[in-house]
Protein backbone atom coordinates (compact mmCIF):
# COMPACT_ATOMS: atom_id res chain seq x y z
CA UNK A 1 0.00 0.00 0.00
CA UNK A 2 1.26 3.44 -1.10
CA UNK A 3 -0.45 6.51 0.86
CA UNK A 4 0.60 10.23 -0.38
CA UNK A 5 -0.97 13.19 0.92
CA UNK A 6 -1.10 16.58 -1.35
CA UNK A 7 -2.86 18.50 -3.87
CA UNK A 8 -4.86 16.97 -6.75
CA UNK A 9 -2.26 18.65 -8.86
CA UNK A 10 0.42 16.61 -6.62
CA UNK A 11 -1.23 13.40 -6.86
CA UNK A 12 -2.19 13.68 -10.46
CA UNK A 13 1.84 14.15 -11.35
CA UNK A 14 2.98 11.16 -9.32
CA UNK A 15 0.08 8.79 -10.56
CA UNK A 16 1.83 8.03 -14.07
CA UNK A 17 4.77 6.93 -12.06
CA UNK A 18 3.47 4.81 -9.83
CA UNK A 19 1.62 2.86 -12.53
CA UNK A 20 4.66 2.27 -14.20
CA UNK A 21 5.89 1.14 -11.17
CA UNK A 22 3.11 -0.95 -10.02
CA UNK A 23 0.92 -3.91 -12.62
CA UNK A 24 -2.63 -3.56 -12.31
CA UNK A 25 -2.85 -0.72 -9.40
CA UNK A 26 -5.65 -0.02 -7.08
CA UNK A 27 -6.72 3.64 -6.47
CA UNK A 28 -8.46 5.13 -4.17
CA UNK A 29 -8.81 8.76 -3.27
CA UNK A 30 -9.62 10.49 -0.53
CA UNK A 31 -10.29 13.70 0.96
CA UNK A 32 -8.61 14.68 3.80
CA UNK A 33 -8.36 17.55 5.68
CA UNK A 34 -4.47 18.51 6.47
CA UNK A 35 -4.48 19.34 10.21
CA UNK A 36 -0.93 18.94 11.58
CA UNK A 37 2.69 18.77 9.63
CA UNK A 38 6.07 18.96 11.67
CA UNK A 39 4.67 20.00 15.30
CA UNK A 40 2.77 23.03 13.60
CA UNK A 41 -1.28 22.95 13.91
CA UNK A 42 -2.84 24.15 10.64
CA UNK A 43 -6.57 23.68 11.11
CA UNK A 44 -8.37 21.37 14.13
CA UNK A 45 -10.44 18.39 12.26
CA UNK A 46 -13.74 19.80 10.39
CA UNK A 47 -16.77 20.13 13.24
CA UNK A 48 -19.19 18.36 11.95
CA UNK A 49 -22.93 16.72 13.29
CA UNK A 50 -23.23 13.13 14.50
CA UNK A 51 -26.07 12.08 12.54
CA UNK A 52 -26.97 13.00 8.85
CA UNK A 53 -30.61 14.07 8.07
CA UNK A 54 -31.42 10.48 8.07
CA UNK A 55 -30.36 9.63 11.42
CA UNK A 56 -26.77 7.48 10.54
CA UNK A 57 -23.98 7.73 12.70
CA UNK A 58 -21.12 9.78 10.82
CA UNK A 59 -18.09 9.27 12.06
CA UNK A 60 -14.45 10.81 11.78
CA UNK A 61 -11.10 9.45 11.55
CA UNK A 62 -7.31 10.95 12.90
CA UNK A 63 -4.53 10.00 10.95
CA UNK A 64 -1.31 10.58 12.12
CA UNK A 65 2.22 9.85 10.03
CA UNK A 66 5.60 9.66 11.70
CA UNK A 67 8.86 7.94 11.87
CA UNK A 68 9.30 5.15 14.41
CA UNK A 69 11.82 7.74 15.52
CA UNK A 70 9.54 10.17 16.50
CA UNK A 71 8.88 10.70 20.33
CA UNK A 72 6.20 12.31 22.45
CA UNK A 73 6.65 12.25 26.32
CA UNK A 74 9.99 10.03 26.47
CA UNK A 75 8.44 7.64 24.37
CA UNK A 76 7.82 6.92 20.62
CA UNK A 77 4.90 8.94 19.47
CA UNK A 78 2.94 6.09 18.75
CA UNK A 79 3.26 4.55 21.54
CA UNK A 80 2.53 7.85 23.53
CA UNK A 81 -0.51 9.04 21.12
CA UNK A 82 -2.02 5.10 21.89
CA UNK A 83 -1.41 5.09 25.70
CA UNK A 84 -2.98 9.08 26.22
CA UNK A 85 -5.63 7.45 23.96
CA UNK A 86 -6.51 4.60 25.62
CA UNK A 87 -5.89 6.68 29.69
CA UNK A 88 -8.38 8.61 28.26
CA UNK A 89 -10.74 6.33 27.54
CA UNK A 90 -10.98 6.27 23.49
CA UNK A 91 -12.66 3.08 21.76
CA UNK A 92 -9.45 2.26 19.97
CA UNK A 93 -6.64 3.13 17.83
CA UNK A 94 -4.40 0.90 15.53
CA UNK A 95 -0.43 1.95 14.31
CA UNK A 96 1.15 0.31 11.37
CA UNK A 97 4.80 0.18 10.56
CA UNK A 98 5.49 0.51 6.85
CA UNK A 99 8.65 -0.08 5.11
CA UNK A 100 9.67 3.61 3.63
CA UNK A 101 8.82 6.65 3.46
CA UNK A 102 8.90 10.69 2.15
CA UNK A 103 7.88 13.60 3.82
CA UNK A 104 7.60 16.78 2.29
CA UNK A 105 11.51 18.40 2.07
CA UNK A 106 12.11 15.38 4.43
CA UNK A 107 14.40 12.76 3.34
CA UNK A 108 13.06 9.32 2.52
CA UNK A 109 13.56 6.91 6.09
CA UNK A 110 13.16 3.32 5.95
CA UNK A 111 15.27 0.22 6.72
CA UNK A 112 18.67 -0.28 5.48
CA UNK A 113 20.85 -2.56 5.26
CA UNK A 114 23.30 -2.56 8.26
CA UNK A 115 21.49 -0.17 10.32
CA UNK A 116 20.96 -0.52 13.69
CA UNK A 117 17.93 2.11 14.65
CA UNK A 118 14.85 1.59 12.46
CA UNK A 119 13.47 4.58 10.61
CA UNK A 120 10.47 3.45 9.43
CA UNK A 121 7.48 5.07 9.09
CA UNK A 122 4.08 4.59 11.40
CA UNK A 123 0.64 5.70 10.52
CA UNK A 124 -1.96 5.58 13.90
CA UNK A 125 -5.53 5.83 13.25
CA UNK A 126 -8.21 7.16 15.25
CA UNK A 127 -11.75 6.09 14.01
CA UNK A 128 -14.82 7.84 16.69
CA UNK A 129 -17.81 9.98 16.58
CA UNK A 130 -17.19 13.53 15.54
CA UNK A 131 -17.48 15.02 19.51
CA UNK A 132 -14.91 12.66 20.92
CA UNK A 133 -12.18 13.50 17.29
CA UNK A 134 -12.16 16.73 18.89
CA UNK A 135 -11.05 15.36 22.17
CA UNK A 136 -8.81 12.89 20.83
CA UNK A 137 -7.32 15.75 18.38
CA UNK A 138 -6.26 17.86 21.41
CA UNK A 139 -3.75 14.64 22.62
CA UNK A 140 -2.98 14.11 19.15
CA UNK A 141 -2.10 18.11 19.12
CA UNK A 142 0.04 18.04 22.24
CA UNK A 143 1.71 14.58 21.33
CA UNK A 144 2.57 15.98 17.63
CA UNK A 145 4.01 18.58 19.27
CA UNK A 146 7.75 18.12 17.67
CA UNK A 147 6.87 16.38 14.76
CA UNK A 148 4.59 13.93 12.51
CA UNK A 149 1.82 14.83 9.73
CA UNK A 150 -2.34 14.70 11.20
CA UNK A 151 -5.06 14.46 9.03
CA UNK A 152 -8.66 13.97 9.17
CA UNK A 153 -11.33 12.80 7.21
CA UNK A 154 -15.28 12.26 7.24
CA UNK A 155 -15.98 8.28 7.37
CA UNK A 156 -19.56 7.69 5.94
CA UNK A 157 -20.05 3.90 7.55
CA UNK A 158 -18.27 2.04 10.68
CA UNK A 159 -19.59 -1.00 11.69
CA UNK A 160 -17.50 -1.97 15.48
CA UNK A 161 -18.00 -5.37 17.02
CA UNK A 162 -16.41 -6.52 19.58
CA UNK A 163 -17.34 -9.05 22.93
CA UNK A 164 -20.85 -8.09 23.55
CA UNK A 165 -20.75 -4.28 22.31
CA UNK A 166 -21.89 -3.43 18.90
CA UNK A 167 -22.21 0.09 17.28
CA UNK A 168 -22.40 2.19 14.12
CA UNK A 169 -24.20 0.83 11.01
CA UNK A 170 -22.54 -0.04 7.27
CA UNK A 171 -25.29 1.91 5.63
CA UNK A 172 -23.51 5.33 4.10
CA UNK A 173 -24.45 8.38 5.38
CA UNK A 174 -24.94 11.28 3.89
CA UNK A 175 -21.92 13.34 4.22
CA UNK A 176 -22.12 17.03 3.41
CA UNK A 177 -19.29 19.09 3.36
Amino acid sequence: MIVTVGSGAAVARARPGLEKLLAEPIVTLERIRLCKRDGNTLVEPRHVAEQDGAGLGIWQKLTIYSSKQARSGGHPLHVDVIRRLRMEGASGATSLRGVWGVSGDHPPHGDRLFRVRREVPVVTSIVDRPARIRRWFEIVDECTASAGLGTSELVPALRAVSPGRASGDLRLARLRR
